[in-house]
């Protein structure tokens, strides 16, 4: 299932889910703050996660656009004021590693530790609250991400 086929109980989570996820504040509510990332790079080419199935990028696609994710990245992940570029070839906080995603979306992004200071918006745990983002759901969230990736 893609973001093209949910309904309206999505948007109202979705709205729920923006509120929380993206808060609009610029301090970061945890004290995890993750481990210190190579300098931006530049990708070779799309990184690649060979335990990555359809459906699993699919589930990923939905929970990307179903939460917070899609309200800073963008609906096709191209970044905004929020939050950087997911399809170009340049990393900030990865080192386009399916682990190294999973990683990321697991502990987040404190104000703090964003590499790029033209955007303010800690990115939160786990998808942040109301509800966080099982271990599953993170990886699947990972698996759709590493798609959007630009060589």
């Amino acid at each position: 299932m893609t973001h093209r086929f949910l309904g309206g109980l999505t948007m109202a989570l979705a709205s729920a889910a923006t509120i929380s996820a993206c808060g609009g504040s610029s301090a970061s509510s945890t004290t995890s703050a993750p481990s210190p990332a190579p300098s931006a790079t530049t990708a070779a080419a799309r990184p690649s996660n060979p335990t990555a199935t359809p459906a699993m990028i699919a589930m990923g696609d939905s929970i990307y656009h179903a939460r917070g994710c899609r309200n800073c990245h963008g609906p096709e992940g191209k970044g905004g004021p929020r939050a950087p570029d997911l399809t170009d070839g340049t990393t900030l906080h990865v080192n386009n590693t399916f682990d190294s995603y999973v990683k990321v979306i697991t502990d987040g992004v404190p104000v703090e530790a964003i590499k790029d200071k033209s955007h303010t918006t800690a990115m939160r745990p786990m998808g942040g609250p109301p509800t966080p983002l099982t271990p599953d759901q993170i990886k699947a969230v990972a698996a759709y991400v590493m798609t959007l990736k630009k060589g």
